[in-house]
């Protein structure tokens, strides 16, 4: 073989070996989907123990957006990450998307899919539906992480405050359209059965109509009162940045907290937990093996 044709092959050789090598890999992970009264939830299982860390992600997004810390935090604990009724791969009733009526669908989860104590992680929607958990359920949960938690006089950046049937249709819209740049899917790290590894959210009719209702019928805003109830100890995490739920709250809010500690990510959006999970996740880990009022915020 002439060595200009073996330098031709080259680049081809090493595109199949990547490819092979790509084929052969196992993702990490198997999708389940678990029941919550009225719907099924693609949830995410790892790790092992007594405790059970429970994952929740905010308004459009899916479990993905804890993708960098289910992994080290399973090395701790029982993991579960789940999608919120509604997105996801999860599915997408019509209606029922109230705070009271996402909390019971939770509390059936929790009481299905989870033995012993169980930590609350949420993000901005789903923190407020962890509050709301611990408030409905103290037998089982211990404590909670809230990230850029929702329910405190703004929603969603100022979204949320006024809504009506014409822009929550226009937001699902939007949101379903730009669905690509949050993927629900990843082959590498989490196996779907076929069917489900090919559903998209772009230009799904439930998806846009699933979103609507959420902003329609959720009140990002109506937790305010409820937060001093709240008896477990709290870890808040927080971007000083974040656009969407302003940091200006967490004073309010930790004032209102009975038992709470809050770390502050100085240069952080309102997604930390994807942002800089190397920075999050040894305070969860931290808080996790001993709850309290005193930790030391690391930032």
């Amino acid at each position: 073989m002439k060595r200009s044709t073996w330098w031709l092959l080259v680049p081809l050789l090493l595109f199949l070996s990547l490819l092979q090598d790509r084929r052969g890999t196992r993702p990490t992970h198997r999708a389940t989907w678990l029941p919550a009264l009225d719907a099924r939830l693609r949830a995410v299982t790892a790790g092992a123990g007594e405790t059970t860390l429970v994952l929740l992600h905010g308004f459009g997004e899916s479990l993905f957006t804890w993708r960098a810390l289910v992994d080290p935090l399973a090395t701790t604990a029982r993991v579960i990450a789940v999608d919120l009724p509604g997105f996801g791969g999860s599915q997408k009733p019509d209606s029922g998307y109230t705070l009271t009526r996402m909390t019971a669908r939770f509390a059936d989860f929790l009481d299905r899919a989870t033995t012993g104590p169980i930590v609350m992680i949420g993000h901005s929607m789903g923190a407020e539906i962890a509050a709301s958990l611990a408030l409905a359920r103290p037998d089982r949960i211990v404590a909670l992480v809230l990230i850029a938690p929702a329910g405190w006089n703004v929603g969603l950046g100022g979204i949320a405050d006024t809504m009506y049937p014409g822009k929550a249709r226009a937001i699902g819209w939007y949101l379903s359209s730009r669905a690509f740049l949050l993927p629900e899917h990843d082959p590498e790290w989490l196996a779907e059965p076929d069917s489900a590894a090919a559903y998209t959210l772009i230009g799904d009719q439930a998806y846009r109509r699933s979103a609507a209702r959420v902003l329609e019928e959720f009140d990002f805003r109506g937790f305010r009162r409820q937060f001093a109830l709240v008896r477990q100890p709290v870890l808040v995490m927080w971007g000083k940045f974040d656009p969407v739920i302003p940091y200006s709250l967490a004073d309010s809010i930790m004032a209102a907290l009975p038992c709470a500690t809050l770390v502050t990510f100085p240069t952080a959006l309102h997604r930390p937990q994807a942002e800089i999970p190397d920075r999050v996740l040894p305070n969860i880990v931290r808080f996790v093996a001993k709850p309290g009022c005193r930790m030391v915020p690391t930032h």
